[in-house]
């Protein structure tokens, strides 16, 4: 009985000391799967997708122009409504067209707010009361229109009003903290040469009091300027005699300065679908503005000019330049030589890469009815 007794204990203890070394095995695995080098851990993250979301730009315009609301985006993005020095413009055919938008079903849809008049925005930048108004009158309307978020485009031309940046701070405050209290999301729209042209927008406090912060990647050069690209992807490149050209500035360094203040959940990149058309004189100068095409239009401009018989419109050609994004140059009937740089699917899809590499995954188009 002692005998038996004693086998049992020493069984016991010997599956103790068994399961102990077991545990302690799998612990240590443990550890050193979780405490894998600094390094590997970074690779993994470096190396994983990240979600991409894309919405779009519906003008008032582009209303009744095809059915949008089939199109496959997480957002929509009603350019709608405009104010004046007394408040939200009824008369104007953005606010007259909020009944025709549909909003897709289990989309989200924002209603933009566009102040695109400087001397306007001026005064209503000012006025207190009539801000209040304004914020006011567009919770109501966003309400009422099932809207669930504003997002305001506002575009100022001042480079020298020392008191424009707390201005709109105060503005942008009064629409976010109205968005927050009526449960609405609150974007705001600004131009992606924000930060090379020292533009005055305080864009850490933007971005703070803003669920989503929109930055238009295009009208680097305008359309009253010299030609070039919509936003060049690099900043230096060569013209067609070869020579180097630098832009001073590119989309590459756009993302890390809107990174440097803006958390890049909160970052959304608007690419426009679009390109201009320059006249040249015989020096390669422009003659005059240029013409805005859409996409649509550019592609109709390379097919006339593609099928055309007439000798005299005899130079065509496409280029993907290091700003990747692509030129057409062509003579007119007049003997006018032109040159047309626009933003096409291929050069979003070299940008969007890039996004997704820098863990930016919310992209914009401007516009539905454009490309």
């Amino acid at each position: 009985m002692k005998k038996l007794v004693f086998v049992l204990i020493l069984a016991c203890i010997l599956y103790l000391l068994f399961f102990k070394a077991t545990f302690q095995k799998t612990r240590e695995k443990t550890v050193d799967i979780t405490r894998r080098p600094t390094s590997e851990i970074t690779e993994k993250v470096k190396d994983s997708p990240h979600q991409k979301k894309s919405s779009i730009f519906i003008p008032y315009w582009a209303l009744g122009q095809g059915e949008y609301e089939i199109t496959s985006y997480d957002r929509y993005y009603y350019f709608a409504i405009a104010p004046t020095t007394n408040g939200i413009n009824t008369q104007e055919p953005g606010y007259q067209g909020l009944e025709s938008f549909i909003c897709p079903k289990q989309r989200e849809c924002f209603l933009v707010v566009r102040m695109l008049n400087s001397d306007i925005n001026s005064e209503v930048l000012t006025n207190g009361k009539v801000q209040d108004e304004i914020v006011s009158q567009t919770l109501e309307i966003a309400k009422k229109g099932s809207f669930d978020g504003i997002a305001l485009n506002l575009e100022m031309q001042s480079f020298f009003n020392d008191d424009l940046k707390g201005q709109i701070n105060v503005f942008v405050q009064k629409y976010y903290t109205a968005a927050k209290k009526d449960y609405k999301m609150f974007s705001f729209i600004v131009y992606g040469d924000t930060f090379f042209r020292k533009r005055q927008f305080d864009i850490s406090f933007i971005g703070s009091h803003s669920d989503e912060i929109m930055v238009m990647a295009y009208d680097f050069h305008k359309s009253y300027g010299e030609p070039g690209p919509n936003f060049p992807f690099n900043r230096r490149s060569l013209d067609k005699g070869g020579h180097n050209m630098d832009y001073n500035y590119d989309f590459k360094q756009m993302i890390s300065d809107f990174v440097s203040h803006v958390p890049k959940e909160k970052l959304t990149v608007i690419f426009g679908m679009y390109g201009y058309d320059w006249t040249l004189n015989a020096q390669g100068t422009p003659l005059k503005r240029a013409k805005a095409l859409t996409y649509n239009g550019i592609k109709n401009l390379k097919s006339s000019i593609g099928f055309t018989q007439d000798k005299q419109i005899s130079k065509f050609k496409t280029t993907t330049q290091s700003s990747k994004e692509k030129t057409i140059e062509y003579t007119d009937l007049e003997g006018l030589e032109h040159v047309v740089w626009y933003e096409d699917k291929d050069s979003v899809a070299v940008k969007e890469e890039y996004l997704m590499q820098q863990g930016i995954g919310s992209v914009s188009y401007w516009a539905y009815s454009y490309f």
